[in-house]
């Protein structure tokens, strides 16, 4: 999915070879992700307001009760989570400190505490539901996730790409602009991700409604 999204950003959303970085299997450490957040990010965005900003994880996620939800990096273990994983919170406040104009965040990552195929991440250690300080987005952030944090975020085997993140560049080519005024809102690709991925979900028997947590719904990501 990385791999593919990449290409995405290239070739559909104009962003030069030079402002994309990527962090795949075994590059996907949790140094690597820091190095990225607090030395290659604030290099690009060189200026306070002139900057938009993507991000895209497609992987594992986890909740923990002090910190909220997680991303786990390759190296992380769900067992150490605050110690090796990255929460949602302190990867915003990394980000904050670059001053962007305006990030979206895209995360096909799920909470239950299962993996993509129904696997538990870590054997006879309890999911929590979602936590209280999930809630923290600026007002500049918009942050579309795979799932419901109860939920499975599942794939589509055939396109080899997690159901979300098929949808999410088939949304952002145009098949989201359902008013056709080659502009795609927050509000428009959200509904078109529902639609679909809880479409797919349901015909594999599971479970996936696509999230959005934004204060600014009517905000245009993508022109084409």
């Amino acid at each position: 999915d990385a791999e593919t999204f990449k290409n995405f950003a290239y070739r559909s959303l104009g962003i030069s070879k030079s402002n994309v970085k990527v962090l795949i299997d075994s590059d996907a450490k949790r140094i690597n992700a820091l190095k990225a957040l607090k030395k290659w990010l604030p290099k690009k965005i060189t200026a306070p307001n002139q900057f938009e900003l993507f991000v895209f994880f497609s992987g594992h996620g986890y909740p923990s009760e002090e910190e909220g939800l997680h991303l786990i990096p390759q190296d992380g273990d769900p067992m150490l989570l605050e110690d090796s994983a990255l929460s949602h919170k302190y990867i915003i406040d990394l980000i904050k400190k670059t001053k962007p104009r305006s990030v979206t965040m895209f995360i096909d990552a799920c909470y239950s505490g299962q993996g993509k195929d129904g696997e538990v991440l870590v054997a006879g250690l309890k999911p929590l539901r979602i936590v209280a300080n999930d809630g923290y987005v600026p007002e500049n952030f918009n942050i579309f996730s795979s799932s419901d944090a109860a939920e499975l975020s599942a794939t589509i085997k055939e396109a080899e790409h997690g159901i979300f993140s098929y949808y999410l560049m088939k949304g952002l080519e145009g098949n989201a602009d359902t008013n056709k005024d080659r502009k795609i809102t927050n509000g428009e690709l959200i509904t078109y991700l529902q639609d679909n991925v809880s479409n797919e979900a349901f015909v594999q028997n599971r479970k996936q409604n696509p999230q959005l947590r934004s204060n600014n719904p009517e905000q245009i990501i993508m022109r084409y």
